[in-house]
Order: C-alpha cells, then sequence, then structure tokens
C-alpha cells in the first residue's frame, strides 16, 4: 500500500486531534497492526505525557493515510520551541521510540515525515533511543539520502525470562528464605499489585523520596525533584493505563519498604522504577520485590521482565537473557552527523584512557566538581595542614548519667531521606554527589542520620553508630577500639549559613537521648581535631570525659 497523504498536525490542532475518539481508534488500529509498536506509542501513555508537559513541549503528529480512512503511518513527537528540540513522545520518559506504520511502509512514510519535519522545524537532530528492534535502525540507515546523516548503535539488554521452576528454587534458597523470614520478624510484610488511584496516591510520595535519593547518590540525578511535572504525569500515566500499568508494593505494617513500576507491552512488562528502602539494605528488599513480582507476572501470562538497556550492574544480577535494541540519531545535515563523529571518537579515546587509568566516570564528575569550587588560599591551606603540623585528635566519652540532662528536640530529624537531599555544599571540599553517595552507603550499613533542616535546606547532620567495636580514624590514621555496649558519634557538620545558632549542641543533646534509650548502650563515643576549638567547647560544655588523644 502506497503513502497517499502526509501531514503535520502541530500544537492546538494537535491536542484537538488527541481528544478525536476516531482519530484515537485509528491510531489504536494502527497500533494493532504494527510488529515493532510498543506501549510507548500507545493513546494512553502519549496522551498523558502530552498533557503533563504541555507547557514545555508541543505535540508534533506526522500522519499519513491510504485510499480508505484509515492510518498507514503515525509519527508521535514533540517541540521544544525554547531550546528547538524535536523528541519522541515522552523524550527520556519513554523508553522505546519507534513510529507506527503498517508492514511495508516504514521506507515511504519516513522519507514522506522527515522532508515535513526538516521543513517545519529547524531542529539539529531527532534522537532515537532505544529502538526496540535493531532492524528499524538498520533500516534507517540504509535509506536513501539518510545513510550520511544517521548514526546508529546497538545497546545491550538484559532480560529476565520468567520460568516457574526458576521461581520455585530462588523461593526454596536458603538465604532467600532467611531474608523473608528476618523481614516478617520486623512485621506484617505483604506483597500487593496497586490498581486503585488512592492506594498509589497514599505511597507515591514516599516511595518517590526512595528513589530521588538513590538516584542521587548512584547516578547523580534526583530526576522527580529536577521535574516538577514527573509526578503528575505518572499519576495521569496510571489512569489512562490501567491495563498497561504494572506498578506493585511490599509493605511493612502497611509501610512500602520497596515496589516496582513498569508498563506492559503485550507478553513483555518493561521496567520504569525499582525502587527499595535503604534502612532495610540488609534484608534486600528489592531482591525479594522481584522475586514476588515475578511470580505475578506469571500469574497474569506474561513472559519477560524487560531490565532495559543502560548497563547497570543490579540488572545484571537478575538478568538470565539477552538480546540487543539500537539507538539512532538523525542529523540534519550529513555535515552536522560528521562533527558529531569527530567528537564522540574524542569523547571515546578520553573514557577509554580513563578506564586504563582505573578513573571512573563518576570519580571524573566527583573531582572536576570539587576543583571548580577550590580556591588558591583554600589549596595553601591544606598543604599547610597536611604537610606543614603535626595533629592532634581528642577521644570524648560519656555514660547514660549524661543524657538525663538533655531533652529531644523537635527540630531535630532521624534518617529523613528528603532532609538529606535537601544538602547544599558550603565548603570548597564538598559535593552534593560525594555527600549523597556517602549517605547511601552509611545508612544501608545501619547507620543513622541525625539533621536539622531550615527553610528546606540542610542547616546540620550528625551520624550515630551503634555497637561500635572499631573505627579508623582517617585524621591520623590509626585505628581505635571500642568496649562492648559502645555507640559512636562522629562526622558533623553545620551549613555556614546557620552556624551559630546552637544546632550541634542541640543534635548532640537529642542524639544522646536516643542512644541511651537502648539498654545495651554503655558509653557514647565522639572525637574531635583539638584545633577545632568551636566543636570542642560544645563537646566539652556538655560534659562529655576526655579519655585520651591520637597523634599524627
Amino acid at each position: 500500500m502506497s503513502v497517499t497523504r502526509v501531514e503535520l498536525i502541530c500544537d492546538d490542532s494537535a491536542h484537538t486531534a488527541l481528544r478525536d475518539h476516531q482519530f484515537l481508534g485509528r491510531w489504536r488500529a494502527l497500533y494493532e497492526s504494527c510488529a515493532h509498536a510498543t506501549v510507548f506509542q500507545t493513546p494512553g501513555f502519549a496522551c498523558a505525557w502530552y498533557e503533563a508537559y504541555r507547557s514545555q513541549w508541543r505535540p508534533v503528529i506526522v500522519e499519513s493515510e491510504g485510499s480508505t480512512d484509515g492510518l498507514t503511518g503515525l509519527w508521535l513527537l514533540a517541540h521544544d520551541p525554547e531550546t528547538n528540540t524535536l523528541a519522541h513522545v515522552g523524550a527520556y520518559q519513554a523508553e522505546y521510540h519507534a513510529w507506527l506504520v503498517l508492514p511495508g511502509e516504514d521506507a515511504a512514510f519516513l522519507s514522506a515525515a522527515w522532508v515535513e519535519l526538516t521543513r517545519y522545524f529547524k531542529f539539529e537532530f531527532l534522537r532515537l533511543k532505544y529502538l526496540p528492534a535493531v532492524a528499524l535502525g538498520d533500516l534507517l540507515r540504509n535509506m536513501q539520502g539518510m545513510r550520511d546523516r544517521v548514526i546508529v548503535r546497538k545497546h545491550d539488554r538484559p532480560l529476565l525470562k520468567l520460568n516457574l521452576q526458576d521461581l520455585k528454587e530462588s523461593f526454596a534458597k536458603k538465604s532467600n528464605k532467611s531474608r523473608f523470614n528476618r523481614l516478617k520478624k520486623l512485621g506484617k510484610l505483604e506483597f500487593h499489585r496497586v490498581k486503585d488511584l488512592a492506594e498509589l496516591e497514599r505511597v507515591l510520595d514516599e516511595l518517590i523520596t526512595y528513589y530521588d535519593f538513590r538516584q542521587s547518590a548512584v547516578n547523580h540525578s534526583a530526576p522527580f525533584r529536577e521535574d516538577p511535572n514527573k509526578r503528575g504525569f505518572h499519576i495521569g500515566l496510571f489512569k489512562a493505563t490501567p491495563g498497561d500499568a504494572f506498578v506493585s508494593v511490599t509493605y511493612l505494617d502497611q509501610r512500602p519498604i520497596a515496589a516496582f513500576w513498569g508498563l506492559a507491552s503485550g507478553e513483555a512488562v518493561h521496567l520504569g522504577m525499582l525502587v527499595h528502602s535503604p534502612f532495610l539494605a540488609e534484608h534486600s528488599p528489592g531482591k525479594l520485590h522481584v522475586m514476588q513480582l515475578s511470580e505475578h507476572l506469571l500469574e497474569n501470562g506474561k513472559k519477560v521482565l524487560d531490565l532495559t538497556p543502560g548497563g547497570d550492574p543490579w540488572k545484571e544480577r537478575f538478568a538470565n537473557a539477552h538480546d540487543e535494541v539500537a539507538e539512532a540519531i538523525i542529523y540534519r545535515s550529513a555535515l552536522a552527523r560528521r562533527k558529531a563523529v569527530m567528537l564522540d571518537g574524542l569523547l571515546g579515546w578520553g573514557k577509554r584512557h580513563a578506564i586504563r587509568a582505573g578513573i571512573s566516570p563518576s570519580k571524573v564528575r566527583f573531582v572536576l566538581a570539587a576543583l571548580r569550587r577550590i580556591r588558591p588560599f583554600t589549596i595553601i591551606g591544606k598543604i599547610k595542614n597536611w604537610y606543614g603540623s603535626s595533629r592532634e585528635f581528642r577521644i570524648y566519652r560519656c555514660d547514660h548519667a549524661l543524657a538525663e540532662r538533655y531533652t529531644y528536640d523537635e527540630r531535630v530529624c532521624r534518617n529523613s531521606l528528603s532532609g538529606l537531599l535537601s544538602f547544599e555544599p558550603g565548603e570548597s571540599w564538598q559535593t552534593r554527589d560525594g555527600f549523597l553517595s556517602s549517605a547511601l552507603s552509611r545508612l544501608e550499613k545501619g547507620e543513622s542520620a541525625y539533621m536539622v533542616t531550615i527553610d528546606n535546606r540542610l542547616a546540620h547532620c550528625g551520624w550515630m553508630v551503634k555497637n561500635q567495636t572499631e573505627s579508623r580514624m582517617s585524621e591520623v590514621q590509626q585505628s581505635m577500639a571500642f568496649p562492648a555496649g559502645s555507640v559512636a558519634f562522629y562526622d558533623f557538620y553545620s551549613h555556614p549559613d546557620f552556624r551559630g545558632r546552637g544546632l550541634y549542641r542541640a543534635t548532640l543533646g537529642h542524639m544522646l537521648r536516643d542512644a541511651f534509650a537502648s539498654s545495651e548502650t554503655r558509653y557514647v563515643y565522639i572525637s574531635v581535631l583539638a584545633d577545632n576549638l568551636p566543636s570542642r567547647h560544645v563537646i566539652e560544655t556538655m560534659g562529655f570525659g576526655y579519655q585520651g588523644s591520637f597523634f599524627w
């Protein structure tokens, strides 16, 4: 069937079409006929995204019709007039990008559509990430007039092929049974697929905090905090795709500790988000949730959990199969493509040499961020401290009698992830990435953060370690052993904008009450460099007893 008409529908006309039941019916019919279609090209997904991001993205619909009233091709795109960017509907929210066509119509439709798009818009390139089949990338690259404008990259995709026997063996493993049993001792454990909007609204904000905190610590991005439309989009998507949305939660005493958000295309469910609490990391709630989710998916006729490309190590731990998908970038001109290839080559060379030198991308980002904040006089001060002086590290201790002098302070919060997320570097040696990465590691080890937030900013923070037996003191490059029943307070920091308000003293008093609330606690230890006179003054005037010093 040949293409008889290609039409570009934008802005208000596009929004009108998105509300037209006749148009939506033809769209669904084409979707059902397209072999490579995914849920990210359905009316439910597209309409929810166009509406949620209406203030930023203008809808762009390219359609073609045959001799009858049916659609033969449909390409759902969006244009950002502020940046002059053209994107697939959903942009980075859509895991798979593709056009919808009847069999055999790809080349004719894409050629006509590209002519219209380049005539109407002045974008530099269109990125399609990821195409659900490698063959689609090959098709683009081999189209007449497109070979010198297209870059196609193949990406490995980890898959979890669902198998009942494998699941039974996984549940029967001693380690997994032990994890389930330990969690059940903490409270009522329940796995539940969320189908009710009220339930989703009840747990979503807590899940978002878990997700943003982990993403900030690992990938240096807080998706929901950085995108004010993202939460509304997910609510709209849940309402618009009741049959395709797979949202599940593990509850412990009715509080969410792990969750999954995904969308289904036929017998496959695509990973959107896997969320779990850092406070229960020792029990692997995320892993246990995936096991229960797999069982649920099998019961609902699903065969594959698509873990999606990206190279995350945790995905490989779940994957039992792999295939390939493609990423395609279509440039406006051959010259633009050549420039991009040259730049990619330079970046690739730098990345390869960094890896050979043992430097990870995250380390590079950390160092660059730190260098941007360093001032010359700070470097001179550091050199003097490290090479021109000795160092004394003072150790203090108290017992439960000291805690009785102090009260809880309502300003102090324990283990508030949103509070930690509000951290802003106040010193040249600090980075947000480094702080959150360290915080995640500490929380997963069972340590506790105590903090005060003021005007949605982290004003003060300190850490508590229970049952401390030994500590490595980096300040003096020595280790110290602790008697049984010891608790350690360490790594206190006040942002410069909030110093002089008594936050350190208030936090220490609060922490003392918490520490000695346990009958197992005999001592609390705290240490400080001898030249840190403000901290020493607070510790000593509060009543901590000096035990001795380590020297460097």
